[in-house]
């Protein structure tokens, strides 16, 4: 991808096998394998509460995922109806090996991570 730098690059260069799409919006750097929404990843200066790795799942899924980073409060497992998000914040001191279990999990097809997106649900 050109343009600005890409938040996190090792999370790309590990996902860089599955040959992921990267979109932009919202302040974030989204990672897309097919019509699937995996992850979001966020760096910015003026807002640094919300820098991290956002991976996308159900609320069916979020608990059972969130187990897999075993130091990572309950707080930062977030859920709004179907939808839900386990997030990596960047400031945990552990941030680095967490993105690296989220990566091996992406890459093992852990069908906890991702979701479509409304729009893509809206086609089928």
């Amino acid at each position: 991808m050109t343009g600005a730098t890409l938040p996190f690059p090792f999370v790309f260069s590990e996902l860089e096998s599955i040959r992921p799409t990267i979109k932009r919006a919202f302040g974030f750097t989204y990672v897309y394998l097919d019509e699937k929404l995996l992850c979001g990843l966020r760096h910015s200066n003026k807002q640094s509460n919300s820098n991290g790795i956002w991976l996308f799942t159900t609320t069916e899924h979020v608990d059972s995922l969130g187990q897999e980073f075993p130091q990572l409060p309950r707080r930062y497992l977030w859920r709004s109806k179907v939808n839900a998000w386990v997030v990596l914040p960047s400031r945990l001191e552990y941030f680095e090996e967490y993105a690296f279990k989220a990566c091996e999990l992406i890459l093992d097809g852990d069908q906890r991570i991702g979701r479509l997106t409304r729009g893509q649900l809206a086609r089928k």
